[in-house]
């Protein structure tokens, strides 16, 4: 996951960089905090399949959201634990925390960025619904990019995840 972050830092940067300015999403925060929880609806343990044997894991707690998967022949893990503060806080000023994050609702996603990331985009979170043998199931749908594209999906159990092989992860 880190080298696909990288890998998009790098191609937002090249895109925008004749530019010199960077443009976040056209969002306004109506809320004067950031989230204290994450929302129950996202919470839980989801599975993505990679096609090649691998079971990845997203486990979200109220506080916390870890990442578990494999691409480029390893295992990578990331933790971020969320905190709260005014929305019009400078992260340019705030102390620096490696793995603490906010998060805001956009458009019924919520948007988890670094807590000190002045710009760019967030990783989104939300769940939908598919059908497997006449019934919904949920699936959580993460997205990144200013368009909120989605570019994972994520299940409740392995069977549904290997089921649907849906995770598009960059390898």
């Amino acid at each position: 996951m880190k080298v696909a972050k990288l890998i998009s830092v790098a191609l937002v940067t090249l895109t925008v960089g004749g530019t010199g300015v960077l443009s976040a999403p056209a969002v306004t925060a109506q809320a004067k905090s950031t989230m204290k929880v994450f929302p129950k609806s996202i919470r839980g343990t989801w599975y993505h399949y990679d096609g090649k044997g691998h079971y990845g894991t997203t486990k979200i707690t109220a506080k916390k959201i870890k990442e578990r998967s494999y691409s480029f022949g390893q295992w990578d893990t990331e933790k971020t634990i969320l905190h709260h503060r005014k929305t019009t806080a400078d992260p340019d000023k705030a102390r620096i925390h490696s793995n603490w994050g906010v998060a805001i609702k956009v458009n019924g996603w919520t948007d988890l960025r670094g807590w000190n990331q002045s710009a760019g985009d967030g990783a989104y979170y939300k769940v939908g619904h598919q059908r497997y043998h006449g019934k919904s199931v949920r699936v959580l749908k993460e997205a990144g990019g200013a368009m909120i594209e989605v570019n994972k999906h994520d299940y409740k159990t392995k069977h549904l995840a290997k089921h649907f092989q849906r995770s598009s992860e960059i390898f």
